[in-house]
């Protein structure tokens, strides 16, 4: 199992504060727990969140706040450090958008791979409804017809 490094703060008044790395890591542990059946609520129990919490988190990653902060806080940085907060702030914007793209390589591989058993079966139903034999059940067959048909399948 992955634990979070981001140590979670304190508030002057003992409330949890949640800085934008735990956040971040968090939200990456809660893509990665979809595939796991129970995943998400075993993530909200381990730290103590609820899904109202983790619903604006998701919210905001998507509204594109976790960046736009990286971005503001690297922009804020002195000195040579300013260009190292800038290179992680793009690398996590990288690091998203490698994961969202990841994930539709995933499904769109998927999906080629159902149409792919598709056109197979496609080709199957085709190619035994254009058989030459007869679609008139012996039973129903004319004398001439049943007597032909005997001969091909070399029964008479």
């Amino acid at each position: 199992m992955v634990s979070i490094s981001v140590e979670v703060g304190r508030t002057p008044s003992g409330q949890r504060s949640y800085p934008l790395g735990f956040k971040v890591e968090f939200l990456q542990l809660w893509d990665a727990a979809m595939l796991e059946r129970g995943g998400r609520a075993r993530l909200l129990r381990e730290y103590g969140l609820s899904r109202a919490t983790v619903r604006g988190w998701l919210h905001s990653r998507d509204r594109g706040d976790f960046e736009a902060s990286m971005v503001s806080a690297a922009l804020k940085s002195k000195g040579s450090r300013r260009v190292d907060a800038q290179e992680r702030a793009e690398l996590a914007r990288l690091r998203a958008e490698n994961e969202r793209l990841r994930k539709k390589v995933e499904q769109a591989e998927a999906i080629q791979e159902i149409m792919g058993k598709a056109i197979e079966l496609m080709d199957g139903v085709t190619a035994s409804s254009t058989d030459e034999e007869e679609s008139i059940p012996p039973a129903l067959m004319s004398a001439e017809q049943y007597q032909q048909w005997l001969q091909r399948k070399g029964l008479s």
